[in-house]
């Protein structure tokens, strides 16, 4: 049995000692607890998609002046090293102007001749740059010398190399970035305009002679201190004899010496070669072989 009890003009309805619903006075009723930590999850949901978004695009732009900045080539130098090699190396200065750490950043650097043909390459790396940090890279590279080839133009031809440097590395521990840059080097050869003659024969106790002549001007950015040795070779093969000299030659200084060698009996060096070798240290540069006129 319901009961309307007045208060007033306004009704108030029981039903055997409870409140029964009224539509004049709606009453409000806690939410079920899933309800409320389902709400929870929505509002943390919405401040972690509003953080994921700016960590996103300030890493992107971040990486974008990172690229931008890429790495400046500084000065390279060459000096003769074991393995019959010349050892290049430089300096890299690689800044991190980003608000992000790069990690797993490495270089590589490629090089060229004046005439596009490939020489040698180095590495460096991986490492990891903070934020902010200058980070300068030392380059260290070998490029091989043979008598034949493009690296035997290292030895006698000034010429102009083209560096490549390019770098893969990991930025904001997510975005995969790739620098490149090029950059052309002067290269000073240690036996630059490399002239050898060889002489008419002079008669000598016992046989004869020739004055064997060599020439270079050394335009690298080292010195050259150790020993020449050179024979003459016939043109069928075998040697016909052969002298040594010693060298002392600073950068930007010339040889210029001549000796004369004795040739063995019935050996003819026309139409042969002069083939010498720089000693130096336990090292062993070949020098191209001058034909004999």
């Amino acid at each position: 049995m319901v009961h309307n009890l007045f208060k007033g003009d306004t009704p108030v309805s029981y039903e055997r000692g409870a409140l029964v619903s009224n539509p004049w006075f709606p009453q409000s009723r806690t939410p079920p607890g899933l309800y409320r930590l389902a709400r929870w999850f929505r509002r943390i949901s919405l401040v972690i998609l509003v953080v994921v978004i700016l960590f996103l695009a300030s890493a992107a732009y971040s990486a974008v002046e990172v690229v931008r900045s890429g790495p400046t080539a500084g000065n390279f130098s060459a000096s003769f090293d074991s393995n019959d090699t010349v050892a290049v190396t430089g300096d890299l200065n690689f800044s991190n102007h980003g608000f992000y750490p790069i990690s797993a950043f490495s270089v590589h650097v490629r090089v060229l001749n004046q005439s596009s043909v490939y020489l040698g390459q180095g590495s460096f790396g991986p490492v990891t740059l903070a934020s902010g940090a200058l980070q300068p890279i030392t380059i260290a590279f070998y490029l091989p010398i043979e008598t034949s080839g493009p690296g035997a133009s290292l030895l006698t031809e000034n010429q102009v190399l083209n560096v490549s440097v390019w770098g893969n590395a990991t930025y904001a521990y997510l975005i995969p970035v790739s620098i490149a840059v090029e950059t052309n080097k002067s290269w000073g050869a240690p036996f630059a305009d490399l002239q050898v003659s060889v002489g008419a024969p002079v008669p000598v106790s016992g046989g004869y002679a020739v004055p064997v002549t060599i020439q270079w001007q050394n335009h690298a950015s080292f010195d050259e201190a150790g020993t020449l040795d050179f024979s003459v070779v016939s043109a069928n093969g075998p040697s016909c004899g052969g002298s040594s000299f010693p060298v002392s030659v600073p950068p930007g200084g010339s040889f210029d010496q001549t000796k004369d060698v004795s040739i063995v009996s019935g050996c003819s060096p026309a139409g042969g070669t002069v083939a010498a070798e720089y000693l130096s240290g336990g090292l062993t540069i070949p020098l191209p072989p001058e034909p004999i006129p």
